[in-house]
This record gives C-alpha cells, structure tokens and sequence, in this order.
C-alpha cells in the first residue's frame, strides 16, 4: 500500500513538473505572440480613439473642442499614454496588452477554479483565444469594445459567477470592484447599459447590498468626475446620447428597440464561431442553473446581459460578446476532473496543443503577423513633413484618421473625420453643442489637407454633405495631380507654370557620383533669376541610391549671386532612395550648385529631361515666405 502511495506520489510530482514546464514556456511564447500584435493591422476605428486622447492631452475639451461619438471612459488609457509620451499606434495598445494580461490573471484567480491545473487550462485556453482568434475582430486593438471585452472578463470571473453559483466566496473588494467595473461600462459605450443593468441584478446579494451602492456610487462619481475634467456634459448629450440614438439611426438603419434584440437573436446564430460560443454560454447557463437553489433567474439575467452585446451584429461591434463568454467557458473547465491519470495526460496534451498554437510554428502563422504591419509613413505623411512644422496641424477626410498620427499632427478642425450624420445633426443642433467643419478649416486654413471623398457606404456622396468644404478647398488650395492631397495655394509658386512644363517630361537619374564625377544641379528659373523674392531658405533634392546604402559622405557647394558658396556636408547612408533630401540653406539668393564626392560615391541625382534633350535636377525650393517651387516633371514630394 506504502509502495503504491509512492508511486503515485512521484507521479503526481512528475505531473505538476511538466505541466508548470509547458506553462512556463506557453507564458513565454505568449508574452512574444502578444509583443508582435503591437504592430499588428491598423484600423481606423482605433486611430481614431487614439487621435482624440491626443487632442485631449494637448488641452482640448472632449465633445467641446472634439466632435467623437464614443464614450469618455475609452479616452482614459490614451490619456495616461499621452502623459508619459507622444506615442502611436505601437505605444498606445501596450495599455491594451497590460489589461489583457490582468484579465487572464483574474481567470486564474476565478474562484470556482478549484486546482492548479484548473487555473493554468483555464488561463491557457483564455489566452489563446484573446492572442490568437480575437485579433480577427480586432480584439488586440485599443477600442472601446475591447476595453469592454477586458471588464466583462474581469466582472465575470471575479464577481458576477461568484456571485451566482459561489456566493460564499464573495468579499467585499469583490463586490466593490465588481460594481464599480459594471458602473463603468456605460460610460465606454451607452449601449452597454442593458449589460451593465443585468450583471447588477445578477450578481447581487443581500448581505453585500451596502458594498454594492458604494461601488456603483464609486464608478459613477469617477466617470463623472473625469467627464467633467476632461469633456463636456452638454456635448456627451449632444454626441453620445442624442446623435447616436436619433441621427446615427438614419443612415445605419439600425433603429432602437425591439429591431436590436431581433439582430441579437440573428447574430447568435450567424456562424460557427457565434453558435460555438452559443454553446458554451448553454453549458456555463446550465452548471449555474444548477447551482442556483430556486428559479434560476440570475443565470437568465446573465444569459440575456450577454446576448445584448450582439444588439449591433457580428463583427468587431460584437467583439466583447466574445470576452465576455470566457469566464462561462472558465467555468465550464471547472468541471473537469483532474485527478485521474488519464485527464492529467489530456491536461498535459491540451497544453501542448495551446503551447503549439501560440509557437508560431504552425503554417501560415508568422506570415500572417509579419504581413500586415502597420506603416511607419504614409505618402502623405511625407508630404506633410515637407510642408509643415510640428505645431501646424492638418486635415485628413473622409476617414484617414492614421494620417494624423503617421504624421505625428494634430487636426485643424474638432472634426478630425467627416460623414454626413455630422452634417445632418448640425442642422438641428442640440444643447448648444455646435461644430461647423467648414468654418473651422476656413478659419484654420491648414497647409496641406487630404480628402479621400469616400462614398459612405456605398451610399452617401461626398457632394451631398460637404459641397461647403468642397468650395474653400476649390478657392483656396491646388490638388495635387491624381493624388487626393490639398496644398494651400499660397504656398506653392507657378503652379500652372508647373503643370504645364511637366508635359512630356521624363525622369532620368545623373551619372553616379565620384570623385572624378560631381552631380551639377543643372540650372533653371530659380536658379538663374537671383531676384529678392527668389530668396532661399531651403532647397530639397531627389536622390537614387539604387536601392542599396552608398557609404561615404558629399559636399553640396552652392554658389550666391555675389559669388562666395555655401557648403555642407552629409552623409551618404542617411539618403533614402528615391526621396528628397532636405538642406536649410541662409537666406539668400543662389545662381549655381553641385554636389561633390568627399569619402563616397555611387548616389545619382533624379533629372527631368525634355524632348529637346535639356535636364533639369529634380528640386525643391523653400522661399522666404515659406512658399515652394519645384521643377517641372519632377514629383511634388
């Protein structure tokens, strides 16, 4: 009997050793898997929630000075991230990974988790499915569904199923937490209400009603209380509740009431992954029933809070339906026995298979990740760091709300994006909270604007809602050829003269650069008219580095109209292919220049050539006045 206590014992220890080894190292390659989605997929949703908690940070006032439609809870992560620095998309979801990592760690503190083993399947497969699958739905990314997704896991685990089948093991830090979490969530979206309601009712107890006020009193007077810090009151009626209920309506379709809970009940069942999910929320409903010593009602409560974030269908709107399902998967993983040797090997091959699935071994897997990085630039990033400063700001329509953070700018108008339900409320504008886009980028005149005129859905042109904008943009700003970017016309000299000579033009790049070979910035207009409004003060050349590094450094000599040059020096790796190359330059005016070999060679310069057979280096000219001229066939950035 000894020798068999014995040996069960050295099993055992051998058991607990493999699967904390697995675990270990699942951790590890989660912890990697979860660093790649960092820089994983751009939405415009998210850069959208980023660029408002920018323009929050820099002072401005939430539904005052900012035009969002989202709830102001949302903002407090970017705030918190705009406080430690300007950061992207990159820094910005590293809050998003913070939380995601504490909602697994209330997995495993679930306290209808009984064993280690329990808590490590639990916390395994949760992780999985968070990493792994939600990231299709956008789930990895800092949104408002998100954020709610991670409350609902954490209200779940630790307070509401506690509440129902285990109420012995509530505390009253639970209680507390719990409700200030279910007090929160309308705040991140007001449709997250019915929920917020239901897990409520659903969780209470008598014994702990008075911990349950204080936590609602809690989460409500620390919503309201950063509300009013950092937005409007009037403009979170205007915005959140009235446009949303009443205009938003008109072009989505989607109406309030009884046609919600209909598109809940049809997206329940929509697909496999929703009716998987109807499943576990069965079993979970079931075990809880159960439990439940009279009418089960709580469980129906809980059952109904979470068919109610189905109410605007499928797709990232329904992502925390699929969060919010993980602490019943929890505890249906809570049922499992796991003292037999048999459920210990299937413990341990579940491990492997989780271990494998987040390994990024598995085909397709690392492509997938490294295939869909979000961009460091944008073309018309670059074309706003060549026209503007740090403090100008831009403006970038319909829905290209990465542009502003690509280009490190903030937006010249509090509608940082434009549809027509913006316009359709400004025509009957509520509590005083008004927005005039047109007006705003009138009065702003910002130097470079990009305006995509995206056809809303298919449906809403963009002449049917912005002919005002449309109209400044005509008057005051010259498109850039095939390119939906804007420049302020005052800011480009000869435009048409521009236009005009780049007919027929062709670019050829200059004989590669050495020592016994120097690039001449061959002459034209503005070099050869050294009058006093052709003064420079910066001058952009196009280089080709055939797409390699070109070690070594030049010299760029250029000659003044009183006969003495002015020289500097760079460095060969630092230019990139195919694009222009800023020098400040004193003011003054120029008549010739060139480019000498120091230490390297092998850079051309891009030439415009015209049927003639003349050439012409492809520059860029910064005037005094902050205007810009540019050679004829040569591209504008």
């Amino acid at each position: 009997m000894q020798v068999e206590k014995n040996v069960q014992s050295k099993q055992d220890a051998i058991f607990k050793a493999l699967i904390y080894s697995f675990f270990f190292i699942f951790v590890l390659l989660s912890l990697r898997y979860q660093y790649l989605l960092l820089s994983y997929r751009e939405w415009g949703d998210e850069s959208e929630t980023i660029v408002a908690a920018k323009m929050m940070a820099a002072g401005m006032k939430l539904y005052a000075e900012i035009f969002n439609q989202h709830g102001p809870l949302t903002f407090l992560p970017g705030i918190i991230t705009e406080m430690i620095g300007d950061y992207g998309i990159k820094g910005h979801r590293v809050s998003i990974a913070l939380l995601q990592i504490l909602a697994v760690f209330s997995i495993y503190n679930a306290p209808v988790l009984k064993s280690v083993t329990q808590k490590i399947i639990a916390s395994a497969v949760s992780v999985v499915m968070i990493i792994v699958f939600l990231p299709d739905i956008f789930g990895h990314m800092y949104k408002y569904q998100t954020l709610a997704g991670i409350l609902l896991v954490v209200i779940g685990s630790q307070y509401t199923i506690p509440a129902i089948c285990c109420p012995h093991q509530l505390n009253r830090f639970r209680v507390v937490l719990g409700t200030i979490l279910i007090t929160s969530l309308p705040f991140l979206a007001i449709t997250y209400l019915p929920i917020a309601g239901l897990l409520f009712l659903a969780s209470l107890r008598k014994h702990y009603l008075a911990h349950a006020i204080i936590g609602c009193f809690a989460g409500l007077l620390a919503n309201m209380l950063f509300l009013g810090f950092y937005g409007s009151f009037s403009g979170f009626l205007a915005f959140h509740l009235y446009l949303n209920a009443k205009i938003l309506p008109l072009y989505t379709g989607l109406q309030p009431g009884w046609q919600l809970i209909v598109n809940a009940v049809r997206t329940a069942t929509s697909d496999l992954a929703h009716f998987l999910s109807l499943i576990v929320i069965l079993l979970g409903a079931a075990i809880l029933a159960f439990k439940e010593k009279s009418f089960p009602w709580r469980t129906l409560f809980l059952v109904a809070g979470l068919c109610s974030l189905l109410m605007r269908g499928a797709g990232f709107h329904g992502m925390p339906y699929f969060y919010a399902i993980l602490p019943l998967l929890v505890l249906t993983l809570s049922a499992m026995e796991d003292e037999s040797r048999a459920s210990k090997f299937v413990a341990i091959g579940l491990l492997l298979l989780l271990t494998l699935k987040v390994s990024l071994l598995l085909p397709g897997e690392r492509q997938k990740l490294s295939s869909a990085q979000i961009p460091k630039e944008t073309e018309f990033s670059q074309l706003v760091q060549l026209y503007t400063t740090k403090e100008d700001r831009i403006i970038a329509y319909s829905f290209q709300n990465f542009q502003y953070i690509a280009s490190e700018r903030l937006p010249a108008s509090a509608h940082f994006f434009y549809f027509p339900w913006q316009e359709k409320y400004n025509e009957n504008p509520k509590y005083g909270v008004l927005f005039d886009a047109c007006e705003q980028i009138k009065e702003s005149a910002p130097k470079v604007m990009s305006i995509d005129k995206w056809k809303v859905w298919d449906k809403y042109p963009w002449d049917s809602y912005a002919t005002c904008l449309q109209a400044f943009l005509d008057s005051s700003y010259q498109q850039i050829p095939d390119k939906p970017y804007y420049i302020r016309k005052d800011l480009i000299r000869d435009y048409d003269s521009f236009l005009a000579g780049s007919e027929g033009k062709k670019k050829i790049a200059s004989p590669p650069l050495s020592k016994a070979q120097p690039i001449h910035l061959k002459p034209f207009q503005y070099l050869t008219s050294p009058h006093e409004d052709r003064r420079l003060t910066g001058l952009d050349i196009l280089f080709g580095t055939y797409i390699r590094v070109n070690p070594g450094a030049a010299r760029l000599i250029l000659t003044r109209a009183s006969g003495s040059n002015y020289e500097v020096d760079f460095s060969l790796p630092d230019l990139q292919d195919n694009r222009y190359k800023h020098f400040d330059l004193p003011e003054d005016a120029y008549v010739a220049g060139k480019i000498e070999s120091l230490t390297g060679g092998g850079i051309s310069a891009w030439e415009s050539h015209s049927h003639d057979g003349k050439a012409f280096t492809c520059l860029m000219f910064i005037f005094s006045d902050g205007s810009r001229g540019f050679t004829p066939g040569c591209p504008m950035f």
